[in-house]
């Protein structure tokens, strides 16, 4: 028995050593905690006037679905017509133009959320979602 306390032991002290070295307010330790005026994101893109009429598109047939679906109480897996439609819409609007990945990916969810009474159009949307690899989007800046 004891030949398995001892390292045991051993072992418990070193976590807690090593435990204790990493707490402490960070005296001494010059990158112990971020900087509040260290920038953490980037700028954000600047979009030429076709990605803009695109986004402004997008986000139009983003209120549309909205209110489609807002009368609608249960899931559906056809959904209604319109809700078809218009989800067909708002992904003609999205590829008319290359958007920056995040601002796509960002209308993509914003419409996901709007038609989550609709199986289809759920998954009409899933599949415009972009894989990696198999979307090109130009790079924001």
């Amino acid at each position: 028995m004891s030949r398995f306390l001892v390292p045991a032991a051993a072992l418990a002290v070193a976590a807690l050593a090593v435990a204790a070295a990493g707490c402490g307010n960070g005296n001494g330790h010059r990158y112990a905690s971020a900087t509040p005026s260290t920038p953490r994101s980037s700028a954000p893109c600047k979009l030429d006037h076709a990605q803009r009429r695109t986004v402004a598109l997008a986000r139009a047939d983003i209120r549309r679905l909205r209110r489609i679906q807002a009368p609608v109480q249960t899931f559906s897996q056809r959904g209604t017509a319109d809700q078809d439609r218009e989800t067909g819409r708002f992904l003609l609007d999205l590829g008319s133009s290359k958007l920056p990945l995040d601002v796509y990916s960002n209308l993509l969810h914003l419409a996901k959320a709007a038609v989550s009474l609709c199986g289809d159009c759920g998954t009409g949307l899933e599949a415009a979602e972009p894989v990696l690899g198999t979307h090109t989007h130009p790079p924001c800046g």
